[in-house]
This record gives C-alpha cells, structure tokens and sequence, in this order.
C-alpha cells in the first residue's frame, strides 16, 4: 500500500506534467524528418517549394496574430488605465467635495462665534471702563474644535494666521478682565489697556468676519502657489495698546 501512495504522484507528475515537453519533441522530430522524406518520394523542388511557401504563410498568419494579440493587449491596458483614471477623480472629487463642505461647516461655526465676540467687543469698548468686575462673553471653542482640521485642508494660511492670532488676543483680553477685577489692582490704571487692546480686536473682528464668511461660501481647499496674505491682527493690537499705555500714562507721570 505504501509503495502504491508513493508512486501515484510520480504517475500524475508524468500525464500532466511532463507529457506536453515530450510532445514537443516528437512533433520536432516529425516536422524534421517529414520533408526529407517526401523530397525522397515526391519530386524534390515541388516539395522544398512546398515547404518554403507554407513556412512563409505560417510565418505571416504567426505575425499577423501576434499583431492582433498585441493591439488587443494594448487597447485592454488603454482601457484600464482609463478606467482607473476615472475611478482617481471621482475618489479626488468626492474628497474634494467633503473638504469643501467640512470647510463650509467649520467656517460657519466660526462665523457665529466671531458674531458674539463682535458684540462682546462692542460692549467691551462702551462698558468695561465702568465697571470692576465686567466679564462679557467671549467664545473660543468653535475655533479650537475646528482650527487643527481647517490647518490641514485650508490653504489660506494668512487667514489661518490672522485666526489664530486674534483668539491668542482673545485669551489675553479674558486674562486683563480677570486681573482688573482681583483685589489691590487699580482698575481705573488698567481700563485705558483694556480699552486699547478690545477697540483693535473690534477693529480686526470686523475684517476676519468678512473673510470667513467668503470662505464659507467658497472655501480655499485647492493648494495654491501665491502667498494671499492677511492682515497682521497682532502687530496691531500689541502697536495700539502701548501707544494708549503711553500716552495715558505720561500726564499722570507729570503731575507731582
């Protein structure tokens, strides 16, 4: 029994495995051998004529099925690069498109939130002075939810900067509030600071409101080559309230 197991798969090895080389062998032979024995039976020219119109038929039938195979094979590739072409912009497109509209949702939540702070801004300028203890409303996190996937998918880097810049100042108008209105801190030196640095915000609200309001109609998502730019939020806040820190200090410095 065992020695039957171990030769089946030698049998199987031969009928379907080695059987078509030595097919090929025996047709060689018989291809060789054929001609010279028709030349030495039949006449010879009428058979070496024979043999050399068939090859050359065969030989051009050969090449012009090639041809074909190949023009098929090639007109195959065109078409699948074609195809995965295609199936690479509708997977751009559809990414497009997603960008787009998570742009748009994120720049509207912004929008509303740059809304409140305009209106706390406003209070701010009018108000604060007046009071020690003011602390309106100043939202953040619209932009902290939606500033790390804008960074990623937005190109306008300028409004980006302008962005991020103009919350920095935002956090830092929250910390003036809160140390005005601990004990020992005299409020009326601090409102003049105050007031300088939420009339530039006021100021700056105003031009980014605009600007994101535009990206929520078109948002930027192409990648682009020119630098769009913006306006520098913090070279003027900072710029204003040391101008209003001068200028509101110095008669107080003169007076004996």
């Amino acid at each position: 029994m065992d020695e039957q197991t171990e030769e089946s798969p030698l049998q199987l090895d031969f009928w379907f495995d080695r059987w078509p080389f030595g097919l090929l062998l025996a047709a060689v032979a018989v291809s060789v051998v054929v001609p010279f024995v028709t030349s030495a039976v039949w006449s010879k020219a009428d058979t070496w004529t024979s043999l050399a119109s068939g090859f050359s038929a065969t030989m051009i039938a050969f090449l012009i099925a090639l041809a074909w195979d190949r023009r098929q094979r090639a007109n195959l590739e065109r078409q699948e690069n074609e195809a995965e072409r295609r199936r690479e912009e509708m997977a751009r497109a559809r990414e497009q498109e997603r960008r787009e509209t998570e742009a748009k949702r994120r720049f509207s939540a912004i929008a509303l939130e740059l809304e409140r702070l305009q209106a706390s801004l406003e209070r701010t300028v009018e108000e604060q002075a007046r009071y020690r203890y003011f602390f309106p409303d100043l939202p953040s996190g619209s932009w902290l939810a939606g500033s790390g996937p804008l960074g990623v998918i937005i190109s306008n880097y300028g409004l980006m900067a302008d962005l991020s810049t103009f919350y920095g100042h935002v956090a830092e108008l929250q910390w003036r509030l809160r140390f005005k209105a601990q004990a020992g801190v005299d409020d009326a030196a601090v409102s003049p600071i105050i007031d300088a640095l939420a009339a530039e915000m006021l100021r700056d609200v105003g031009v980014l409101l605009s600007h994101v309001r535009r990206q929520v109609e078109k948002p930027d998502v192409q990648p682009i080559t020119d630098d769009l730019g913006g306006y520098v939020v913090a070279r003027r806040q900072r710029t204003g309230a040391i101008r209003t820190l001068d200028f509101g200090s110095a008669p107080a410095a003169d007076q004996p």
